[in-house]
C-alpha cells in the first residue's frame, strides 16, 4: 500500500468516484474535480492510497482559520468498501499528520456521526481526537445512503498533532450508542430516530456543564463515549 498526495486530474477524478461508492452521494454533494484542484493549490492536501496502481482510499484537507489560529479542515475521507477494514483510513490520517507537521499545522478538524460507532474508534481511540462541540442536522437533508432517516447531527473532531493525549480520569461521564446504528435503523427506523435525540441531548448537556469527549469504549453491542471536565481549558493556542 501506498500513500502519497494526489495532483494529477486522472486521479483527483478517482477521488470523486471513491466518494459515490463509498458514501452513496448524490452529485450534488461530491466534492468535484475542480475543488480538490483548488484545495492543492490554496494549501490544503488531497492524498491517495494505492494498492498498485488502484486508487482504494483518499482524503483531502482545506486551510482554515479561527481566532487567528491557521488549521486544516479535513473534509472527506473514503475507502472502496473491498478494501474497508484494512486500516487504510489510520493509514490515510497518519500520513495527513505527517504532512500537517511538515507544513506547521498543528491542528486538524473534521466532522462525524457520533452514532457511527467505527469512526468514533477510529478518531477518539486510535488518533486521540478530543470533541467538545455538537451540531444538530449541521446538513440539513441529505441523499446520503448512509445517513438516510435521521438528521445529520455531527460532533467536531479535534486532532492536536503536537499535544499528548488527555487522560480519561477523575469525574467520568459516559454516553451508550449502538455498536452499529445502521443494523438498528434497519430493524426499527423509529428506535433509532429516538436513539439520536437521546444522545443529542446527553451530548449537549454534558458540553453545557463543560465536559468534553476523552475516550471511547466499543463492545459487540454497545459502545460508550467517556466525558471528562474542563472542556474550556483543555489544548488552549494561546
Amino acid at each position: 500500500m501506498t500513500i502519497r498526495p494526489v495532483t494529477d486530474l486522472a486521479e483527483l477524478e478517482k477521488c470523486v468516484q471513491l466518494q459515490r461508492e463509498a458514501w452513496g452521494l448524490a452529485d450534488i454533494e461530491v466534492i468535484p474535480t475542480r475543488m480538490l484542484v483548488t484545495q492543492n493549490r490554496v494549501g490544503g492536501l488531497v492524498l491517495g492510497a494505492f494498492d498498485g496502481g488502484r486508487m482504494v482510499g483518499f482524503l483531502n484537507a482545506m486551510p482554515g482559520i479561527r481566532d487567528g489560529v491557521p488549521y486544516w479542515y479535513s473534509q472527506m475521507l473514503a475507502v472502496a468498501q473491498d478494501y474497508r477494514n484494512r486500516g487504510i483510513g489510520s493509514a490515510l490520517k497518519l500520513a495527513q499528520r505527517d504532512h500537517a507537521q511538515q507544513r506547521g499545522i498543528h491542528l486538524i478538524e473534521w466532522t462525524f456521526d457520533p452514532l457511527e460507532s467505527k469512526n468514533a474508534y477510529l478518531n477518539v481511540v486510535k488518533l486521540g481526537v478530543i470533541v467538545r462541540r455538537y451540531y444538530v442536522n449541521l446538513y440539513g437533508a441529505t441523499a446520503s445512503q448512509v445517513q438516510q432517516g435521521l438528521e445529520s447531527d455531527r460532533v467536531i473532531a479535534e486532532w492536536w498533532i503536537d499535544k499528548p493525549r488527555v487522560r480519561v480520569e477523575g469525574d467520568i461521564r459516559r454516553i451508550a450508542i449502538p455498536s452499529d446504528i445502521q443494523a438498528l435503523k434497519k430493524q426499527n427506523l423509529k428506535s433509532a430516530q429516538d436513539m439520536q435525540v437521546r444522545v443529542r441531548e446527553e451530548f449537549l448537556r454534558n458540553f453545557q456543564d463543560d465536559y468534553f469527549v476523552a475516550g471511547f469504549q466499543r463492545s459487540d453491542q454497545w459502545s460508550e463515549y467517556l466525558f471528562v471536565a474542563g472542556a474550556v481549558r483543555v489544548h488552549q493556542t494561546n
